[in-house]
């Protein structure tokens, strides 16, 4: 009944399973799909050009963090989380250069998300004030994520990747690959012939 009525505020009113302590910002911006779990103290906020779409039958754990943007003077892009995801718990994701995770894709606790970089290049100024660069991150289908991994802009993870818990993806991971380390490298492959994408 929480969720259902919650999802009034949103783009459209979904069927879904809500925790306590969820806070919606720009709701009129977040598509929520039927019968998803959003755990506790959840905080989703649509502001950006595309706003927030999460598929049907998404799980994304208590505590979690999925924001487009922040910043009303300079929006962010876009959040879409495909049908039958799960994101683990404290799992924070900006969408500023804009984030797509494909369908069946399962992701553990404690996971980041970071589609723009701040330059530092000028050394006369704070690098706070000498703004960010955004790209886009696209994680594809039925990959596994293990718990804090963390993936940075411009990152490409194709279709049925597995990356080991704790690993920063810096760099496009081909499909079928399975990467490991900080900076993550490709360290074995899914597919039977034993043959990574190139």
């Amino acid at each position: 009944m929480r969720g259902t009525l919650v999802s009034l505020r949103c783009k459209r009113t979904a069927l879904c399973f809500m925790g306590r302590g969820i806070r919606l910002r720009f709701a009129r911006r977040i598509e929520l799909g039927d019968y998803g779990m959003i755990g506790d103290g959840v905080i989703l906020s649509g502001l950006g050009r595309d706003g927030l779409q999460v598929g049907t039958r998404v799980n994304i754990g208590a505590y979690s963090r999925i924001v487009v943007g922040t910043d009303l003077g300079r929006p962010g892009s876009y959040i879409r989380i495909g049908d039958d995801c799960g994101i683990g718990e404290y799992s924070s994701v900006g969408g500023s250069g804009g984030v797509s995770i494909g369908r069946n894709t399962i992701i553990g606790q404690h996971f980041t998300a970071h589609p723009e970089n701040h330059n530092f290049r000028d050394l006369s100024r704070p690098i706070r004030e000498q703004g960010t660069i955004r790209q886009s991150i696209l994680i594809g289908e039925d990959c596994w994520l293990g718990a804090r991994v963390t993936v940075l802009a411009g990152v490409t993870i194709g279709e049925g990747c597995v990356i080991a818990a704790g690993s920063v993806v810096t760099r496009d991971v081909p499909a079928l690959s399975i990467a490991s380390g900080i900076p993550a490298r490709i360290v074995g492959t899914r597919r039977e012939d034993g043959r990574a994408d190139n």
